[in-house]
């Protein structure tokens, strides 16, 4: 079954409405780990999944190519989720905190 213009437009339109979902994640490869602030965690899965089984992640943090070569599998897994309430300034401030105690708290590495 085709998919009709009006159709695109409507999926188009809810994607760039849709409302960021502000989340510290953890990025596990084997035993290794890193944290991150993301506005979509299963984005992040799906994109670090495909540059590393790509061989593109020439902007991925030092050592997660090479883990994923031995391991082959990433999962990310959402620790804390932000107030969707919070000016841009202020979950910059919170997120650079967060991430700090997550890397304390887990021995992750900040990406």
């Amino acid at each position: 079954m085709a998919v009709s213009k009006d159709q695109k437009r409507a999926a188009k339109a809810a994607w760039s409405e849709r409302k960021a979902d502000w989340a510290i994640c953890i990025v596990r490869i084997g035993a290794a780990m890193w944290v991150k602030a993301v506005s979509d965690a299963a984005a992040l899965e799906r994109r670090l999944s495909f540059m590393l089984r790509t061989g593109g992640a020439n902007s991925a943090p030092a050592g997660m190519q090479t883990a994923f070569r031995e391991e082959g599998t990433v999962t990310v897994e959402v620790v804390e989720r932000l107030d969707d309430d919070l000016s841009d300034m202020a979950r910059e401030t919170l997120v650079k905190d967060r991430i700090a105690h997550w890397a304390d708290e887990l021995g992750a590495t900040p990406f």
